[in-house]
């Protein structure tokens, strides 16, 4: 009981957390209120379609945190220490991709603020890093678990977006379009990977727990 009043809590202090950010943010950088409580398209007079793939793809990182998280913990409650490890894990990582994607920390704020002045290819350096401490951390219960090959597209065309993004400087039309649909598919298909684990993973616990 006392820790289903403690996650409500937690909740609503996130909540009027972020609302205090934002606030003191917006006084700090001049930026007005409407501009960070409004929506992007009515602010700037866009198109509603304006950044839709953008936008899509943050849902689906957003989904697959969430999806990591809850069965983790499911998991950890059933006792199957080494598959929670995994999904938690893989739903932080999930949560630091969508951080980075709609705050647009590695395109714009790590390197354009005083306080940070960080390179994209240090960013994409600590990406490459820490997939690696990953992959090797869980490389067994990724090869006789899951359906890896699909973590394999994934890790290929969101690593193929990341390349033309950082050594194709020819700014086109289609040099975007081919970079950021790369990526939009990586993204689909981390989810689907996960998806995939987490439904494998809770239905074997499940069944067990049955027997």
């Amino acid at each position: 009981m006392l820790k289903k009043y403690l996650f409500i809590i937690l909740t609503y202090a996130t909540c009027l957390g972020l609302l205090i950010t934002a606030f003191i943010l917006g006084t700090k950088y001049n930026i007005p209120f409407s501009h960070i409580t409004g929506d992007m398209a009515l602010i700037f007079n866009a198109h509603p379609f304006t950044g839709i793939i953008s936008n899509i793809g943050v849902l689906v990182w957003c989904a697959t945190a969430c999806i990591c998280f809850f069965s983790g913990i499911v998991l950890r409650k059933l006792k199957q220490n080494l598959e929670a490890k995994f999904l938690i894990g893989s739903g932080f990582i999930s949560f630091i991709l969508l951080i980075d994607d709609f705050f647009m920390f590695h395109d714009y704020i790590l390197y354009s603020f005083k306080a940070f002045k960080i390179t994209q290819s240090i960013t994409y350096v600590f990406y490459a890093i820490l997939v690696f401490w990953y992959t090797a951390s869980f490389v067994k219960l990724i090869f006789k678990e899951t359906i890896f090959y699909v973590l394999g597209i994934a890790f290929t065309f969101l690593g193929s977006s990341v390349f033309i993004d950082f050594f194709l400087k020819n700014e086109t039309n289609m040099k975007y379009f081919i970079e950021d649909s790369f990526k939009f598919i990586g993204i689909f298909s981390w989810m689907l990977y996960f998806t995939l684990t987490s439904y494998k993973f809770l239905l074997r616990s499940f069944t067990k727990l049955r027997n």
